[in-house]
């Protein structure tokens, strides 16, 4: 009896030990589970600082963290964030576990309601089509047995005229009623595949938009007290940027001249911003974390360098950019895929879709389907300096993610200015106006074009590049009217003659330049003296009207000053000499094109 009791007690205990075995080996998995406590965090961006070919976004969204361990999930990020850059601090104490990313490709129809209506419609419109279509199948049904029916009961009946006049009169009715229907049906059935055309497109231009969002963040932390903290996510993302414009006036010269310095910004991030705080910015995003090394600095003549000296290419897109990348358009383009997939393939939604003899897609011009390029905005290479600079713009900005240009106003300054004239009469016998500025290093200004005003009155577009400039920048103003510029030739000292085997052509110019204005004014003059590069040839010069002459380039240039209302001439004159049986083109020539008759 004890021995019956004591292998029962030691079976009780086996089955027992077993059980808190069990509960040992589980206990971990089920304390894992509801340690972790996750919630999405939805926000919009607040803040942007846009370098010159990518951008930085930061959001700011207070949460609510549970003691333990918290999952905190950022949907709708760009595709085109960059998994490294990604940034996440709180205003409270926490311990920062991980920081991940991960593509949600069904997320579209939560962002974006309009997805779902459209599909439910879509489906409407399908499940109408297919009634259209039974109905089409059931009137050629009936159509097909009357056909097969028309013999009047066989050779073995005899029927009379009546009843003949009776069946043909059923038959010939029957047929315009079912060949009525059917026309009414086969309309029908056009408009619905029109429209269902029509919403399958939308879907999938809505789908691909929302698939350029379709990246979440997700971030690991530990509290060990529940708290309310205010949070901040930052990333970089490309496929977004600017570019300086200027607008330059000027109501004469004698005055101020008024700068107005703007963007031109982009967003094809996928992520449309309203109403963030933006931040214009010329430093490179990509920076390392190592400390950089010197490399030799060489210095040579400017004009035989590329770039000024001290100054960077700016080229944005590195190797790690491009990886990453590469591996995003990749997952886009397979997202687009499935969706075109879903709604012009079959299955999913497609099916029960009738296309036959009225939508092929292969002749399609829709255009529907479509990859997600590399870039889409054209990029140019610019110098810059290598202190990099950033203008807080005051106003909040709303840009859409539509890669279309929209216009900033950066700053607006007047600026003390000296105006000069130039003429270049030779190939153009205008004088341009040209605003000479003192100090534009402090204007922090990049390469780009400038619309020039003058008096009220649109000049045109002129350039600011700052590569190879001293401390004095001159921007065009564009021809000036009032000053007249004369260039001609002086016969009476021209001359072609032949001596011995020798011809000897003389040249004599006049250049006259007419102050009309009411205040005098200061103009270079620029014309030049032919060159030599044959032993056989020889070039002379015979007058230049103290002007100082480039032995090396030939060009001559005078510096004068020309009175209110005054006149000013100079001279400049040479002779070739060269053999008579040698053919020289003295006089230059320039090729445009006119109608031809």
């Amino acid at each position: 009896m004890n021995r019956f009791y004591f292998q029962l007690y030691s079976i009780s205990n086996l089955n027992l030990m077993k059980n808190l075995l069990v509960i040992l080996l589980l206990s971990p998995l089920f304390s894992m589970g509801q340690s972790i406590h996750e919630q999405q965090v939805v926000s919009n961006i607040d803040e942007v600082k846009l370098y010159l070919t990518a951008g930085q976004m930061t959001h700011k969204q207070p949460v609510r963290l549970v003691k333990g361990r918290n999952k905190l999930v950022f949907p709708g990020i760009s595709a085109y964030a960059d998994p490294q850059s990604i940034q996440f601090k709180a205003s409270g104490t926490y311990r920062l576990v991980s920081v991940s990313t991960e593509m949600d490709f069904l997320a579209a129809e939560q962002f974006n309601p309009r997805i779902s209506e459209l599909k439910d419609s879509l489906e409407f419109l399908q499940d109408d089509l297919q009634f259209t279509n039974d109905q089409m199948d059931a009137y050629q049904a009936e159509k097909t047995l009357m056909n097969t029916n028309r013999d009047l009961g066989g050779e073995a009946q005899n029927l009379t005229v009546q009843q003949i006049k009776e069946a043909g009169d059923y038959f010939r009715k029957r047929t315009l009623e079912i060949n009525r229907e059917l026309s009414k049906l086969r309309k029908k059935e056009r408009l619905l595949v029109s429209e269902i055309e029509n919403m399958r497109a939308q879907l999938v231009e809505l789908n691909y938009d929302e698939n350029q969002r379709s990246n979440q963040v997700v971030i690991l932390l530990d509290m060990d007290q529940a708290a309310t903290m205010d949070s901040e996510l930052k990333y970089l993302v490309t496929d977004c940027g600017w570019a300086a414009m200027y607008d330059l006036s000027a109501e004469d010269i004698s005055g101020k001249i008024n700068l107005k310095y703007k963007a031109q910004v982009y967003n094809n991030t996928g992520n449309d911003w309203a109403d963030v705080a933006l931040t214009l910015s010329t430093a490179d995003p990509q920076l390392s974390a190592s400390h950089p090394q010197l490399s030799p600095w060489y210095l040579s003549e400017k004009y035989a360098v590329s770039g000024a000296i001290g100054t960077q290419k700016y080229y944005a897109p590195v190797q790690r950019q491009q990886d990453y990348r590469q591996g995003v358009v990749s997952n886009l383009n397979w997202a687009n895929d499935r969706v075109y997939d879903n709604y012009y393939e079959s299955g999913g939604i497609n099916q029960g879709f009738n296309k036959s003899g009225y939508f092929d897609r292969s002749q399609s011009d829709l255009g529907i389907r479509k990859d997600v390029n590399a870039q889409n905005v054209q990029m140019r290479s610019i110098d810059i300096s290598e202190l990099s600079t950033e203008f807080e713009i005051k106003n909040t900005f709303s840009c859409p993610s539509d890669m279309k240009p929209y216009t900033v106003d950066v700053k607006n300054v007047d600026l003390d200015a000296t105006f000069s004239h130039v003429t270049v009469p030779k190939l153009d016998r205008s004088a341009f106006l040209m605003a000479n500025i003192i100090g534009w290093q402090d204007l922090e200004l990049i390469p780009g074009p400038t619309n020039v005003y003058f008096g009220g009155v649109y000049v045109g577009v002129s350039q600011i590049d700052t590569r190879n400039v001293s401390d004095t920048l001159s921007l065009s103003f564009g021809r000036d009217d009032k000053v007249t510029v004369m260039r001609k030739l002086k016969k009476e000292f021209s001359t072609k003659r032949v001596m011995g085997n020798y011809k000897r052509d003389s040249y004599m110019y006049e250049v006259a330049i007419r102050n009309n204005r009411s205040t005098p004014i200061n103009i270079e003059i620029y014309d030049q003296v032919p060159i030599s590069q044959s032993s056989q040839i020889s070039v002379s010069e015979d007058e230049i009207s103290d002007g100082e002459k480039n032995d090396e380039t030939g060009e001559v240039k005078w510096r004068v000053n020309v009175a209110a209302s005054g006149v000013v001439s100079k001279e400049i004159g040479y002779t070739v000499k060269y053999p008579k049986n040698m053919r020289v083109e003295v006089q230059r020539y320039r090729t445009v094109s006119c109608p031809s008759f």
